[in-house]
């Protein structure tokens, strides 16, 4: 399976790594993320399936999912 770019990434999932990135080290709500990538009308199934293409494309172990309460951005 071919890897994805940042550069590749939806508007939508392009949205979610910048809020990402801009609390990098720091747990991400849904609700916070949601928010800060204007994504908050969508589901929170869609809102998960977009950490899922974030991750493709900048790697997996680069977002850290924090049971219940949100994910980070590693370094």
């Amino acid at each position: 399976m071919k890897t994805a770019t940042p550069a590749e990434l939806s508007p939508q999932e392009l949205a979610v790594y910048r809020a990402l990135l801009e609390r990098q080290g720091r747990v991400v709500s849904r609700s916070e993320l949601a928010r800060s990538a204007a994504i908050a009308d969508l589901s929170d199934r869609r809102c998960d399936s977009l950490i899922v293409g974030v991750r493709r494309a900048v790697g997996a172990e680069r977002i850290v999912t924090v049971r219940r309460r949100g994910w980070m951005l590693v370094a």
